[in-house]
């Protein structure tokens, strides 16, 4: 349980405020931008690349264009700080229609990032450059930001690769150490947790809060069940156990992530301790 609840005041200390409009962000020569074209964003079609099968994809459709008219696109890895062209592998050129799907595999991001293999986890930014009929070029490297980060108007430019892995039962269960519980502090860094197998072939089940160091009785395991396509894991609102003495029982619920190929939980917990929401707090644990 948190060692510490503070009510206090707060000062709100206003020192040196300016505010000023600054032209900032302007990427490229803006003469250039001069009938230009973008491409919107229809729709994300999957977000979650599953790097343990080289086949399959990421992928994103694309709407309506902007501008001078569109022939093509061409699809960039971004293996750097995403907003550096030189960092950008190329992957493949699409011809462009309004509704085309843009897809890239694991396979083609895995050959992008050459030596550096891919991690679940990881985010991996793709970057398109559109090529307009008369062969002019434009991505986020030469719009201005003002335009790219408006969400109004919709630029599919950039899009996201999220790494994860099938999720495999067989492999997640085990004994895992507690790298990050400073929100609430039922643990310290070390300690050790068993994970089994949950009540179905896609969650597992564990005692976590409340922990005996902390006056923890009547624990109940935590079942987290796990989307086998993404690894996002969700723990409906359950009882959990008691606080020392306490009759009024906590409950909790979770999100996050579990990564049965690399041994990691990380979830995002919302506890109800005595009457009172205790919301977000950070809990990960590593398999040993």
């Amino acid at each position: 349980m948190k060692k510490l609840i503070i009510l206090s005041l707060g000062i709100l200390l206003l020192s040196g405020l300016f505010v000023s409009c600054r032209k900032e962000g302007q990427n490229g020569d803006p003469k250039t931008l001069i009938g230009g074209s973008y491409v919107n964003l229809d729709s994300t079609i999957n977000a979650y690349l599953d790097i343990s099968d080289p086949t399959k994809s990421v992928s994103i459709k694309l709407g309506k264009t902007v501008g001078e008219a569109i022939k093509s696109v061409n699809i960039y890895a971004a293996t750097g700080d995403p907003l550096d062209s030189t960092k950008w592998v190329f992957i493949k050129n699409v011809p462009y229609s309004e509704g085309v799907v843009l897809a890239v595999t694991t396979g083609e991001l895995t050959t992008a990032f050459g030596s550096t293999p891919l991690a679940a986890g990881n985010t991996y930014t793709i970057q398109n450059e559109i090529v307009t009929a008369s062969g002019r070029k434009f991505s986020v490297n030469n719009t201005p930001t003002n335009y790219t980060s408006f969400k109004v108007y919709n630029i599919a430019f950039s899009w996201s690769a999220i790494a994860v892995c099938a999720f495999n039962q067989a492999d997640a269960i085990g004994t895992y150490k507690v790298t990050y519980d400073n929100d609430w502090q039922d643990f310290q860094n070390g300690d050790l947790i068993s994970v089994t197998a949950g009540p179905d072939a896609n969650s597992i089940s564990f005692l976590a809060y409340p922990s005996p160091a902390a006056g923890g009785v009547n624990r109940q395991p935590w079942i987290v069940k796990v989307d086998p396509a993404t690894d996002v894991a969700t723990m409906t609102t359950q009882v959990i156990g008691d606080y020392g003495t306490s009759s009024v029982g906590s409950t909790a619920s979770a999100k996050g992530l579990v990564f049965s190929c690399t041994g990691l939980i990380s979830l995002s917990v919302n506890v109800t301790y005595a009457g009172s929401l205790y919301s977000n707090l950070k809990f990960e644990l590593k398999k040993q």
